[in-house]
């Protein structure tokens, strides 16, 4: 008796420990309790917003049944899963795997124009570099050309406005630099060059009044006229309209004396 007593409490043990195994392992099949290589399991992740081991989960299945029937939208599910993680280099080339592997797939339209905002999404410091926005905007462009009536393309042509805004916003900042540097003729270049080739950016009321400030540093009254006289007609509830009109009122002045 005093041996079976020295051995129940051995049992008790392993007992208890097999126990809080089984619990733990039970807890972790809980959180995704599908196989890999299972569209269930990528998409469970997702769910669960564990964005990586989607990626992986999807790569997974993607590697084992590439010609599913869901195996393009698994493939643009992989590419958003990369977007929500802030990875967008690797969000593009997964939705122009997309287009190259799947390219009759219903899913093409969402992955162009994803590809395009995955593009802009990564626009960082326009002062360093801005080619992002660049290839973000042929993308969009191309996108609108071939889905004219999407239900992307009102967020698509939106897009390109915040383009041009940021070329707007860079462009500006060179002639900031110009005018430090007194090169005045170098800053008009910008400006006239600017207006050309973004024409609907939000940003022409301020471009109007730069060019009318850089014309009268050029001494050139009629065009910082024309200038200030276009941002008045076409933008009164500008903040940039009361010293447009201050200046406008200087020139007519020094005119008339």
């Amino acid at each position: 008796m005093s041996r079976m007593k020295a051995v129940r409490p051995y049992l008790i043990s392993i007992a208890t420990g097999v126990l809080a195994w089984t619990l733990v392992l039970s807890g972790c099949a809980g959180s995704n309790p599908y196989p890999g290589g299972s569209l269930e399991r990528a998409t469970t992740f997702r769910d669960q917003g564990k964005n990586q081991e989607a990626v992986d989960a999807f790569g997974m299945f993607l590697r084992s049944s590439p010609t599913d029937s869901m195996a393009a939208w698994a493939q643009l599910e992989k590419g958003r899963c990369y977007m929500e993680m802030g990875e967008y280099p690797l969000a593009v080339v997964e939705f122009q795997i997309l287009r190259q592997e799947y390219p009759t797939s219903e899913y093409v339209e969402d992955a162009i124009f994803l590809e395009a905002k995955a593009y802009l999404d990564q626009v960082g410091n326009i002062r360093r570099d801005i080619s992002p926005a660049y290839n973000a905007r042929v993308r969009f462009m191309n996108f609108i050309e071939m889905y004219p009536m999407s239900v992307y393309a009102p967020d698509a042509r939106d897009a390109l406005i915040d383009i041009g805004d940021l070329m707007a916003r860079k462009a500006l900042g060179t002639v900031d630099t110009y005018f430090g540097m007194h090169e005045f003729e170098a800053a008009a270049i910008v400006l006239d060059r600017l207006m050309v080739d973004e024409p609907n950016t939000r940003l022409r009321d301020e471009i109007l009044l730069r060019r009318a400030e850089t014309a009268l540093k050029l001494d050139d009254a009629p065009t910082a006229t024309d200038k200030l006289e276009q941002l008045l007609a076409n933008y009164p509830e500008s903040r940039f309209a009361p010293k447009a009109r201050r200046m406008l009122d200087r020139v007519a002045e020094k005119r008339d004396r």
